[in-house]
C-alpha cells in the first residue's frame, strides 16, 4: 500500500486493485482526473498508470488517515459548513466529506459560496450541485444537476445581502446531506457573515479551519456545533494575481461558444443596472438639457443621465459616464436556465444591451453584476 499527493493536470487509470482518492475507492478500469491547480491525496492498493508520474509525490500515510478520520466523523452530520482562510484546506475537506457521505449510501449536495473562485459553475455565482463520486475539487465531472444563483461580485463584502439570500435559496433545494464550502473571508466581519450564512443554510456543524482565537469568538454563541481544526494544507497559497488569472480562466471556459446578442431592454427584465428603471426622455429633450448627455430618464422625479466626456457641471441628478457597462459580468435567464454573460455595450439609440452569451434561446431576464472581467471575446 502506498500514498501519494497527486497534482494536476493529471489522470490516473486503475490497472489492478483499488485506488482511493479523497476517501473514495475507485476500481479497475476507472480514471481519476485531477484538474490544473489542484492537488489530491490518493491511497493505492494495486497498480495504476499516470499520465505524468512526475506529478505524484510520496505522502505520509498519517496525513491521509487523519483527513479520512476527520471527514468520516463530520459526514455523520446533515448540514456541514466549512469556514477558513484562503488555501486552508476547505475545498479538499468538503470533497472528502462528500465522498464519505457517498460511501454510506447517500448522495451529498455540494453548495459553494466562493464567488471569487467558483469551480462548480462560474465566479460571480454561488452554485448547488449533486455530487458524483469520487468528488475531486475543481473537476466538473464530480458535479451534476447544477443550480446557480448570481451574486454579481467576486467577494461577499460587495454584495452581502445577495450573497446570503442566494445561499439560503439554494440550500432549501438540497434534498439530502449538504456540504457548504465557503470563500476565504474569515476574519472580523467575514466571520460574522459566515455565522449568518450558517443560520440561513441550517448548518448543524460549523467546521472552523485555521481560525485564530479572535475569529473563534464570533462562533461562541452559534446554535450549531463548532469543530475547530488547524490549517489542513501546507505550502504556498495562490497569489492575488494567480487567483485573478484562474478566475478569468473559469469564466472564459463557461463562455466557450458564446456569441454576440443584442437584446432590447423593453422586451426583457433588467436587474442591477442604474438605468432603464424610469421614464425615458426624448433625445431632443436630452440634448437640450446638456449636449454632453447621450441618454436620460426620470426615476421618481430624479434625473438619471449618461454623459460623454467630462462630467457636466451644475447639473442636478445622478450622472453616469458613458461605457459604465463595458465588460461587466452578468447573468442571463433563458429556457429555464441561468448562464453567465459579459456586457459589451449599451446601444442607447435602440435601447438595447449588447452582450456575449451562450444562450441561443429568447432571453427573458438580465442581471447586471458589479465586477468587470478581462477575457478574450469569442
Amino acid at each position: 500500500m502506498s500514498f501519494y499527493l497527486a497534482s494536476g493536470p493529471l489522470s490516473i487509470r486503475v490497472v489492478e486493485g483499488v485506488v482511493e482518492v479523497l476517501g473514495f475507492p475507485v476500481g479497475v478500469g476507472s480514471t481519476i482526473v485531477v484538474p490544473l491547480g489542484r492537488s489530491v491525496s490518493v491511497k493505492v492498493s494495486g497498480s495504476f498508470n499516470a499520465s505524468d508520474p512526475s506529478k505524484l509525490k510520496p505522502l505520509d500515510a498519517n496525513v491521509y488517515n487523519v483527513f479520512d478520520s476527520i471527514a468520516g466523523e463530520l459526514s455523520a452530520y446533515e448540514r456541514i459548513l466549512l469556514v477558513g482562510p484562503t488555501d486552508s484546506g476547505k475545498s479538499t475537506l468538503a470533497a472528502w466529506i462528500s465522498n464519505r457521505i457517498a460511501l454510506r449510501g447517500s448522495t451529498a449536495y455540494y453548495l459553494t459560496t466562493d464567488v471569487g473562485q467558483n469551480e462548480v459553475f462560474c465566479p460571480g455565482f454561488e452554485a448547488l450541485a449533486k455530487t458524483s463520486p469520487p468528488v475531486v475539487p475543481g473537476y466538473s465531472g464530480s458535479f451534476t444537476d447544477i443550480k446557480p444563483c448570481f451574486v454579481g461580485s467576486f467577494t461577499p463584502s460587495d454584495s452581502t445581502e445577495r450573497y446570503i439570500s442566494c445561499a439560503s435559496r439554494l440550500a432549501r433545494m438540497a434534498e439530502g446531506p449538504l456540504v457548504v464550502d465557503t470563500d476565504g473571508w474569515a476574519s472580523g466581519e467575514g466571520v460574522r457573515v459566515k455565522v449568518r450564512l450558517a443560520e440561513e443554510v441550517g448548518a448543524d456543524v460549523i467546521v472552523a479551519i485555521g481560525l485564530g482565537d479572535d475569529a473563534m469568538r464570533y462562533l461562541e454563541d452559534v446554535k450549531a456545533k463548532v469543530v475547530r481544526l488547524p490549517k489542513l494544507v501546507e505550502g504556498r497559497g495562490k497569489t492575488v494575481e494567480e487567483r485573478r488569472v484562474h478566475r478569468e480562466r473559469l469564466i472564459t471556459l463557461r463562455l466557450l461558444g458564446a456569441r454576440q446578442v443584442k437584446v432590447k431592454v423593453d422586451e426583457v427584465e433588467v436587474e442591477g443596472a442604474p438605468i432603464f428603471k424610469g421614464n425615458t426622455l426624448e433625445y431632443n429633450m436630452v440634448r437640450s438639457i446638456n449636449p454632453k448627455l447621450v441618454y436620460a430618464e426620470q426615476q421618481e422625479g430624479v434625473l438619471v443621465a449618461v454623459y460623454k466626456g467630462v462630467t457636466p457641471p451644475s447639473l442636478d441628478g445622478i450622472l453616469i459616464p458613458l461605457d459604465w457597462e463595458k465588460n461587466l459580468l452578468a447573468a442571463v435567464h433563458c429556457n429555464n436556465q441561468v448562464r453567465p454573460a459579459v456586457i459589451e455595450r449599451i446601444d442607447y439609440r435602440t435601447r438595447s444591451i449588447v452582450l456575449y452569451t451562450t444562450c441561443n434561446e429568447k432571453i427573458e431576464r438580465i442581471e447586471v453584476g458589479k465586477v468587470r472581467v478581462n477575457i478574450s471575446k469569442p
